[in-house]
């Protein structure tokens, strides 16, 4: 895969105003993977321009096709462009597995999506996002064309990861069951950093400096989360609603790990080609020794070696491949003075309370 990748980078590198692709067929050693049937749909446009929307749809479906010579996109059923991205994502109700929930919190509002809907029992995708962050695709006199290519292969990396777990998991995608409760409830925390590293890190070729904006955003999240997670302890302590606790901590926490995935997955992929981008990568390892001083820092290094089992996966053999990710939300759950564990087949929370310092 990591050769593809480079190769795919070098197709990019090439690609010029006029023509999205390259066209030397013979330089590709790859046979494309989109379905027959697939479909780029623009939902709105800017001044009704219906031609240059129809213009911009054939392109990206080009571009799209030429993408999937180098990661597998056979269960990409469509992909949506809209001016409303809430509205995009509504016309895709009543087919998804589950429906998605955009990002949307003080750090950020998630406006490009790869969700999953089902075709009989096969999962398929759907990619939806916003009109704005890809419309300078195919405009290299755009500032904002490295993160617009950079947002849609990120897209794309879902899709093909999601085919990879849906169509090799032993015994077929529903079998794919968590041991008890308590994995249930710690996988639903660290799954946002294994699909955002492995999104991230293949992508990062497109727009490598974008992962300056991640790493910030990590150090924002990483400054505020013992805050935010104190808060609720004492919300706890004064009002006993463990179900009210346990919702808001595994929701900051999963935000945490997902910004995890976001800046770790870039920060690898810069330092993994320090010899193409030498300054950048400094730049990198300079965030990263700053990450590892906060109070957090430990999660860094942990959280990265953690997550290489799943980003290595060729295919899929069970779910313990989440167990060092698991380890390292426990971990810091416990530094919370949060133990999990599983009573009557449901999970348990036990919060000792020894002192003033618990709250």
């Amino acid at each position: 895969m990591e050769v593809k990748l480079r190769k795919l980078n070098k197709v990019f590198r090439r690609m010029d105003t006029e023509l999205p692709i390259v066209e030397n067929k013979d330089a590709l050693d790859s046979t494309p993977t989109l379905n027959p049937q697939f479909t780029v749909t623009i939902r709105g446009w800017e001044d009704d321009k219906e031609e240059e929307a129809r213009d911009f749809g054939q392109r990206l479906c080009q571009l799209t096709r030429e993408i999937s010579n180098f990661i597998d996109l056979s269960r990409l059923d469509r992909i949506v462009i809209g001016s409303d991205y809430h509205e995009a994502l509504a016309s895709v109700n009543g087919e998804q597995a589950p429906a998605p929930t955009p990002t949307a919190n003080e750090y950020g509002n998630g406006a490009a999506m790869a969700t999953n809907i089902f075709r009989g029992d096969e999962v398929w995708s759907v990619v939806v996002i916003w009109t704005p962050l890809v419309r300078a695709i195919f405009d290299h006199e755009d500032p904002n064309q490295p993160l617009a290519l950079h947002t849609f292969v990120h897209e794309l990396i879902h899709v093909d990861d999601t085919r990879l777990f849906t169509t090799t998991y032993p015994g077929g995608w529903r079998a794919a069951k968590p041991r008890d409760a308590r994995d249930a409830a710690l996988q639903t925390i660290v799954h946002p950093y294994q699909a955002e590293y492995s999104a991230q890190r293949r992508s990062a070729f497109a727009a490598p400096v974008q992962g300056l904006t991640h790493m910030s955003m990590l150090k924002e999240v990483m400054s505020d989360v013992d805050e935010q997670v104190r808060k609720e302890r004492l919300a706890y302590r004064l009002q006993g609603d463990v179900a009210s606790l346990w919702k808001v901590v595994s929701e900051r926490l999963g935000f945490l790990f997902q910004s995890l995935g976001y800046a770790l997955g870039h920060a690898d992929w810069v330092l993994e080609n320090r010899d193409d981008h030498p300054e950048l990568a400094s730049k990198f390892d300079a965030e990263i020794e700053a990450l590892r001083e906060m109070s957090k820092g430990w999660l860094i290094d942990a959280s990265r070696e953690a997550v290489q089992p799943l980003f290595n996966l060729t295919e899929w053999t069970n779910m313990d491949v989440y167990d060092p990710l698991i380890a390292v939300a426990e971990r810091l759950l416990n530094e919370y003075r949060m133990f999990t564990s599983v009573r009557e087949d449901d999970l348990y929370i036990d919060m000792p309370y020894t002192g003033i310092h618990d709250l």
